[in-house]
């Protein structure tokens, strides 16, 4: 009986570190990080686009925004709402505040294309 007991309880072990290590050997997946991202608010009431423009243009006066420039690798799609998010971000990355008039923190990589968030 105190083998069989044993012996249950190592093939439990043996289950549960298979099991554990299966759980953890998956790809993590690229758009659910674990570092925050701070994004362009676009739901409804989604501020005014003069609002993401004023952002925009005050962000790019303290931080180096030629990514959203013609030419930049975040341009495309040419957004108000793409350029402003990432011009928070890199607010929110440089300053560690995330302006809320307009922003929202997130956890899910808002990167795209050829367009990576810091």
């Amino acid at each position: 009986m105190a083998k069989t007991n044993l012996s249950l309880f190592l093939l439990c072990c043996f289950v549960g570190l298979v099991s554990c290590y299966a759980a953890n050997s998956q790809p993590i997946n690229v758009k659910q990080a674990r570092r925050p991202w701070c994004i362009a608010n676009t739901n409804s009431p989604a501020p005014s686009p003069a609002k993401f423009q004023g952002f925009i243009d005050y962000a790019c006066g303290v931080i180096d925004c030629s990514a959203i420039r013609p030419g930049g690798s975040c341009y495309n799609p040419n957004l108000l709402s793409k350029h402003a998010s990432y011009a928070l971000n890199l607010i929110y990355k440089s300053r560690g505040v995330c302006n809320n008039e307009i922003g929202v923190i997130t956890s899910f990589d808002p990167s795209y294309d050829g367009c990576i968030y810091p």
